[in-house]
């Protein structure tokens, strides 16, 4: 069970706030500190610190964005190295691919968001030869933001509805899922919807939503109001798994209401109740049937 203290989270957070260095370095420190958590705990609560810092910074880094091209440009034409960005992206403390799209934006500023989103994704078509090289050196070693990761994301995120299926199944549920509920026409769906509900620890449960993620209390509160609450007053209690663990007080915030349960895995066997049908019994008419169970023509 993942389920990480207040005081814990906090000094988790500390470290990755007080790190100088490529994030991927500070994944493994972050391991070797806390080696009580897996790499995917750890590793989830980094990608959430980063995106905050990032939403944080990103106005003001993008305000300077003219300032950052003449000192990119100086440093390289001095030194033609091909880690000039990253080493910039490590002081200022964000993913070395926000700041490759700040600066991109900027250069190439005649040319289309879509442009230059895709000189992003594929560093070839960039002009510039020395600064073609420096943003491919950042994606290929970026791990918090880019396209490469997003992917990654992506796939896990899709592996763990997967297995979420698999374990329902095999649990013996029967359920809708987001595809069978948009075919009838819902817009924000459950990954699994229960055709039959399921008691789990005395509370009936009608959907069950993955979340590949750690649950910290930004993501959970944001989670609950774009998402969870509309299941919960559309559908009636449900779960929300966080794979990667979650804080100890989002289990209890004020925003889950009565419908939403929180935890860090699929149910264990002997925490759910599944309903049972009792069915007729029905007696085959057989030559001494009397007349009165026949139907004639």
């Amino acid at each position: 069970m993942v389920v990480i203290s207040v005081k814990r989270f906090t000094e988790i957070q500390n470290f990755i706030r007080n790190y100088h260095g490529l994030f991927v370095n500070c994944n493994k420190e972050l391991e070797a500190k806390f080696p009580e958590y897996s790499s995917d705990t750890l590793g989830s609560i980094t990608a959430k610190e980063v995106v905050q810092r990032v939403k944080s910074n990103h106005s003001k880094i993008s305000a300077k964005a003219a300032s950052l091209v003449k000192e990119y440009q100086a440093t390289a034409r001095q030194t033609l190295a091909h880690d000039v960005l990253q080493k910039m992206a490590i002081e200022l403390q964000i993913p070395s691919i926000v700041l490759c799209r700040i600066l991109l934006a900027k250069i190439y500023s005649d040319m289309a968001k879509s442009e230059v989103n895709e000189m992003l994704r594929m560093p070839d078509l960039i002009p510039d030869s020395l600064l073609a090289v420096n943003v491919s050196y950042c994606l290929y070693s970026e791990t918090m933001d880019g396209p490469i990761t997003d992917l990654v994301r992506r796939f896990i995120g899709e592996e763990y509805e997967v297995r979420l299926k698999k374990m329902a199944r095999d649990a013996g549920m029967v359920f809708y899922d987001e595809g069978d509920l948009r075919r009838t026409g819902y817009d924000k769906t459950p990954d699994l919807k229960m055709a039959v509900p399921f008691m789990y620890r005395g509370q009936v449960i009608n959907w069950i939503e993955s979340k590949a993620s750690f649950g910290d209390m930004d993501s959970h509160k944001r989670y609950v109001k774009d998402q969870l609450s509309s299941y919960g007053n559309r559908f009636g209690p449900g779960i929300v798994i966080y794979w990667f663990g979650y804080l100890e007080s989002i289990a209890d915030c004020p925003e889950n209401g009565n419908y939403v349960i929180v935890t860090d895995g699929f149910p264990a066997k002997d925490e759910m109740e599944f309903l049972t049908f009792n069915l007729p019994a029905f007696v085959e008419d057989d030559e001494n049937s009397s007349e009165d169970n026949r139907i004639t023509k």
